[in-house]
């Protein structure tokens, strides 16, 4: 026994000095402690990226159960809305179709340079020659869509040719908007004794079957005094001249 533990002991002693006097085994140790240090690090660093990515994804599947609880919730409470609202206009005997469908459509290109208000658009789906659309951007009213030749002309609110109904103020004074340039129009034909007021809202009334009712158009920046009549210049809400992608409504 003592003879093994004195054998054991010389092994030792030899490999200890074969390592601090022969520069290859000692240059071998080292390679392989810097490899092995190498592989620790790494693997610490691989772990903890995993760590991160795993942390990272829990919280976005948090986020996202979050979000379809939100929209069931809205869902939940547009429907019952929408029940009620049947019952009321049912009580009413309002025989008007207020189911309106949106559509969104992508503009071609200008009908003619230089004139930034009248765009071709795509075919959209279920598209109908018969029907006038209304356009809206950003959940604001811009324009019309009307045919022509064929084809779905997008014509927005800047251009004279662009005509619809709406509401003035909150006393909802009746006029028909029509374009004046790529920021404003003119709401003619309001009747003369309603009030109105510079800073009034206007939205559209969904009288003539191409918005629907309240989606907003702009707000009152001066007011004249026509023949039995008033005019109204108002300020547009929405973006005209970027109107790449738009939602089209329909009754």
């Amino acid at each position: 026994m003592i003879r093994r533990k004195v054998f054991l002991f010389l092994i030792a002693l030899g490999a200890t000095g074969l390592i601090l006097y022969s520069p290859a085994i000692r240059t071998f140790f080292l390679s392989f402690s810097q490899a092995f240090q190498s592989f620790f690090i790494d693997s610490k660093v691989a772990i903890e990226k995993s760590i991160e990515r795993h942390i990272s994804q829990a919280e976005r599947i948090d986020r996202l159960r979050e979000q379809i609880r939100q929209l069931e919730h809205r869902f939940l409470r547009y429907r019952s809305d929408a029940e009620n609202f049947k019952a009321i206009s049912s009580a009413l005997g309002l025989s008007k179709d207020f189911n309106t469908t949106f559509k969104v459509a992508h503009a071609r290109g200008y009908v003619k340079l230089g004139n930034f208000q009248q765009l071709w658009l795509d075919k959209f789906k279920d598209y109908d020659p018969r029907i006038n659309y209304g356009v809206i951007r950003d959940k604001m009213a811009i324009g019309i869509v009307v045919e022509k030749m064929q084809r779905p002309l997008m014509i927005l609110a800047g251009d004279k040719e662009c005509n619809f109904a709406v509401y003035v103020g909150d006393k909802r004074a009746p006029g028909i908007a029509t374009g004046l340039d790529a920021r404003h129009m003119i709401v003619k034909y309001i009747p003369e004794w309603m009030p109105l007021n510079i800073g009034d809202k206007v939205l559209t009334s969904g009288l003539d079957h191409i918005f629907p009712a309240g989606i907003p158009v702009g707000r009152v920046l001066s007011v004249r005094k026509m023949q039995g009549f008033k005019n109204a210049r108002i300020e547009l809400f929405g973006d005209t001249l970027h109107p790449e992608f738009v939602w089209l409504s329909a009754p």
